[in-house]
């Protein structure tokens, strides 16, 4: 595998995140379990696809000569991974969102509008990020890092209220946890956005 092909697989991977970030988002709101199993399949592929790269770097990195050709590689194996992390942090999403449905978990109206507006900006942060790698815009590069930012405040704000909520009683712990965990894993999904433009 030469390197343009290994770069049009990192993007494909990118891609196949924001395919797995419309499921969840679809599972959530639906509170169904088919969109988020699609989800899963979907990160089993980025693992698969993590792995087979991984092995093209190495495999690269020992025949190539110039200390440039080795840099670019040395930045696609850390893109590799921190796209597989977000797979990670997308699977995390779509286990406690499985629980949320199957233990019948209600989250307050509230809630479910300050966890979605969360997972909104996440998914700009990744959007921005997907269109960073095919054009590598630097105005781009600055919108990613900032959004991740605000999305960072958001989950901060949120988590806050929602635990001003569980100690009013207004939902009951099991329900707060899932909630605390989806919303640190959105954030971590920006933040790993943010990750991958400072790469460049």
């Amino acid at each position: 595998m030469e390197i343009k092909e290994i770069k049009i697989k990192i993007v494909d991977m990118a891609d196949r995140i924001w395919q797995i970030l419309n499921l969840i988002e679809k599972g959530f709101m639906e509170n169904k379990l088919e969109p988020l199993s699609d989800a899963i399949k979907e990160e089993n592929l980025i693992n698969e696809a993590e792995k087979i790269l991984t092995k093209n770097i190495i495999e690269l990195s020992k025949i190539m000569k110039s200390a440039e050709s080795k840099q670019e590689l040395m930045i696609m194996e850390q893109m590799v991974e921190t796209l597989e992390s977000m797979g990670d942090e997308a699977a995390n999403i779509i286990e406690r969102i499985e629980i949320k449905v199957i233990e019948n978990l209600l989250f307050s109206d509230l809630g479910v509008r300050q966890f979605n507006e969360t997972f909104s900006a996440m998914k700009k942060s990744v959007e921005m990020m997907r269109e960073f790698l095919n054009k590598k815009n630097p105005e781009l590069k600055e919108r990613v890092i900032d959004n991740g930012f605000h999305v960072k405040g958001l989950v901060e704000r949120y988590r806050k209220e929602h635990f001003e909520r569980l100690i009013q009683g207004l939902c009951t712990p099991m329900a707060a946890n899932m909630y605390f965990d989806m919303l640190d894993f959105t954030g971590n999904l920006a933040r790993h956005s943010s990750s991958i433009v400072k790469l460049f």
